[in-house]
């Protein structure tokens, strides 16, 4: 979890692909990174969990596919996650398409593409 924390805030606040966040997302982001930092600053297996509005989450899910498609295609063949922050990276996006998925309708329609399409080394859990 730190370690795609500080993976994260770098990427995020960084020049070139993926630069292009909207404020308010950059904003949500950092503040989950702050979450993640502090429970990963505590030393035992964390849990995370956050409750938000199917609507923000699903617009918070498009820019985090958006900077991973942006920053995949610049990498090309060349893996972009850290080794040690991949595992955490992996089951945040299966997480949050997951969550998406649960909700029904377009929202599951929506995570299903994005779990489809997903940019990365592997296949979204």
């Amino acid at each position: 979890m730190a370690a795609f924390a500080s993976f994260a805030r770098d990427l995020l606040h960084a020049e070139g692909p993926g630069a292009d966040v909207p404020s308010d997302a950059v904003r949500a982001f950092d503040g989950y990174i702050d979450e993640w930092s502090a429970l990963a600053a505590r030393g035992d297996d964390p849990t995370w969990i956050t409750v938000a509005d199917p609507e923000v989450i699903e617009y918070l899910v498009y820019a985090f596919f958006r900077v991973a498609k942006e920053v995949n295609d610049e990498a090309g063949a060349a893996q972009v996650v850290p080794d040690e922050a991949a595992p955490f990276y992996w089951l945040l996006v299966g997480a949050l398409l997951d969550a998406l998925a649960a909700e029904g309708g377009s929202p599951a329609e929506f995570a299903a593409h994005l779990r489809e399409f997903w940019p990365g080394e592997l296949d979204v859990p």
